[in-house]
């Protein structure tokens, strides 16, 4: 079983891949083991930036968590459900956006479960777990590496 900054880092690492294949600049990444739910990651996304982008990007962590660690049951996915309603609420109507969630969060899966991505989900958490945070530059020099 995992523990809880375990299911931090796999959760975050499913937030990076998610930019990386989407080209979303990361400017870091941490997970703080004094309060492991306090983890923050930050990106610099584009204007333009698709909407599905957005919402894969948010869903990829609770996707990755669930894939790695098992179901998801102390609401650690509330806040990127929230902000994936948020970002959808801009173009649709209530009805919806729980079909778009569901879309996106079925896309989310599928990204966390190619074999390409789940290497790097993999190389991530550890990094996490050893480190606690990650800028760009390191998360660049691990992806070089596996190139």
């Amino acid at each position: 079983m995992a523990s809880l900054l375990e299911r931090c880092a796999w959760h975050e690492a499913g937030h990076c891949c998610a930019a990386l294949v989407y080209n979303i600049p990361i400017l870091s990444v941490s997970i703080d083991t004094a309060t492991p739910r306090v983890h923050r990651a930050h990106y610099r996304a584009p204007a333009d930036i698709a909407l599905e982008a957005m919402c894969v990007l948010c869903l990829a962590g609770p996707s990755s968590e669930e894939f790695f660690c098992g179901k998801i049951d102390d609401g650690s996915d509330r806040t990127d459900i929230a902000i994936a309603r948020e970002y959808l609420s801009r173009q649709y109507d209530a009805l919806q956006i729980g079909f778009q969630l569901k879309c996106f969060r079925d896309a989310a899966d599928a990204l966390v479960r190619t074999p390409s991505v789940q290497d790097r989900i993999r190389w991530i958490a550890d990094a996490l777990l050893r480190h606690g945070t990650l800028t760009d530059d390191e998360i660049g020099v691990m992806i070089a590496a596996d190139a």
